[in-house]
């Protein structure tokens, strides 16, 4: 027996939209046992153990309005999902749910808005990827130059930590560094920075490194300028709680970047005179470019039929959990499978020669 009936289906600005109906009294009253239970808890009265009220003198004291309202959450709570399906909506994030009539014996009024997945309408992406493709192409070397000058930075990043060691304190001396304070470039300086067989090899390792930073420095610049033409001519209506979903993880990022250097995130407003508020006006824009973008790469997966192996991406979640013991091992599965994806479709633009 359907339980739940919808009345109006409204499509709201903002890639929102408004379901409203009606839930049966039956379907209220299986959650009798469930609201009744939930008041054991919060009421006492005297003589009665706690959770052991006759429900008579329960109801007296809750109120048989009091005690409908109950189930209606409880109701509304269970039938949500399948609301939604019937209403044809791809709901995310957290829907806004009210009342519009509820009486005792008597079918519930409800209201659902929530935000869905917006329509993305795609341009040509591979004619862009390919226009951008062959504008930035760029030959990426390194020079001795760079290469010595990357060997002076780690000179005086040892005598710096040197320094702190001898004085016993964390405050900078940089200062104080002179060149005859530098150590001296020679194979035991390189076996000191690590697994090198000489000066020669450390030399050689770590000018691959610099070409492969510089690599994806390149490679950055040139998906990005691909996507900034694509987003150019994509017509899609971001949902306000995709923007708020990133500002959390761009802010969270950014805590964890600072609190590596021994600063809190408060400390960090408190120092720039800013608030959180001012902060994610701020970022508000590159927020609701980043959720563009996420948009776009997933309509592009579902368009070119791009996927990911379920396999591999069940062991890089598995690896990724022994490192995040205390996190959800859903949102990592998610987090592993989105940027796996977001990364084939990439290669898949790139690809566009």
């Amino acid at each position: 027996m359907k339980y739940f009936t919808i009345t109006k289906k409204e499509t709201l600005p903002g890639s929102m939209v408004s379901i409203e109906g009606e839930l049966s009294a039956e379907s209220l009253a299986a959650q009798r046992s469930k609201a009744l239970e939930k008041f054991q808890q919060l009421f006492t009265i005297d003589g009665f153990r706690k959770g052991h009220i006759p429900e008579k003198m329960l109801v007296e004291k809750v109120g048989e309005l009091g005690i409908t309202e109950e189930e209606g959450g409880l109701a509304l709570e269970k039938a949500y999902a399948d609301i939604i399906a019937e209403a044809g909506v791809a709901a995310i994030g957290q829907p806004m749910v009210s009342v519009t009539k509820i009486a005792p014996g008597q079918p519930m009024g409800f209201k659902i808005q929530t935000a869905v997945v917006p329509e993305v309408t795609l341009p040509d992406y591979k004619k862009l990827a390919k226009e951008s493709v062959s504008k930035n192409i760029e030959e990426v070397t390194v020079t001795d130059v760079e290469v010595e000058e990357a060997i002076q930075d780690i000179r005086r990043s040892v005598a710096h930590q040197k320094f702190h060691e001898t004085h016993g304190d964390t405050h900078d001396h940089n200062h104080d560094i002179k060149d005859e304070d530098l150590p001296e470039v020679n194979d035991e300086f390189a076996k000191q920075l690590g697994k090198f067989e000489n000066l020669e090899d450390f030399k050689t390792k770590l000018k691959a490194n610099i070409l492969n930073e510089k690599q994806v420095k390149a490679r950055e610049k040139k998906r990005l300028s691909a996507m900034d033409a694509i987003i150019g001519e994509t017509k899609v209506e971001v949902p306000e709680i995709l923007v708020e979903s990133e500002l959390t993880k761009m802010i969270g990022q950014f805590k964890d970047s600072i609190s590596s250097m021994g600063l809190t995130y408060e400390a960090y407003l408190e120092k720039i005179k800013k608030t959180d508020d001012d902060v994610k006006n701020e970022w508000r824009d590159e927020a609701k470019k980043r959720a563009t973008i996420q948009l776009i790469l997933n309509k592009i997966a579902v368009e070119e039929k791009i996927v990911v192996d379920e396999k591999l991406v069940e062991h890089q979640a598995t690896e990724l959990s022994q490192y995040y013991k205390e996190a959800d091992p859903l949102r990592i599965r998610v987090y592993v499978e989105t940027m796996m994806l977001n990364e084939e479709v990439w290669k898949f633009l790139e690809s566009q020669k």
